[in-house]
């Protein structure tokens, strides 16, 4: 019985963890610690009565346990250091420019490394230049438009 309620203790301590040290991997252990106990339950009763016991306490504990931190650590003082108290809405990034833009001629502002910046009717968009380096204030045109910046060659 010892041996039993000691591997449920370190089952209890690996879930409890899990809150702490994200990943699964202690959540796993201590699941897989529910079936070792099961198994030395059997070993030191013998049927099938003990060891179903002992797992399916042991997995209500396990799920009260993380029901209790979720509740109760999200609003305790060492979890409000732990978890985010508030989200972030925007974007990262802002919008390149639309696929219109692609044929239209425009300035570098920058030197061109071969990336820099370029002037567009009043617009500034990084850029990357197909022609290789470019000195500030040369015309180029739009090529394409990718993701985060345009695409321009030497006019």
């Amino acid at each position: 019985m010892i041996e039993v309620t000691g591997i449920l203790v370190i089952c209890y301590l690996l879930i409890g963890m899990e809150a702490i040290v994200p990943g699964g991997i202690l959540g796993i252990l201590g699941f897989v610690g529910l079936f070792v106990a099961a198994y030395f339950a059997h070993l030191e009763y013998g049927g099938w009565f003990a060891p179903s016991l002992t797992f399916l306490l042991g997995a209500f504990g396990a799920i009260l346990l993380v029901f209790a931190e979720f509740k109760w650590l999200a609003k305790s003082p060492i979890g409000q250091r732990l978890f985010l108290a508030e989200s972030v809405s925007g974007f990262s990034n802002k919008v390149v420019a639309s696929p219109e833009i692609v044929g239209k001629v425009g300035v570098t502002i920058t030197d061109f490394h071969p990336e820099g910046c370029v002037e567009i009717e009043k617009n500034l968009y990084d850029a990357v230049s197909e022609s290789g380096m470019l000195a500030k204030g040369i015309e180029v045109k739009v090529i394409a438009v990718e993701n985060f910046r345009i695409r321009v060659r030497a006019h």
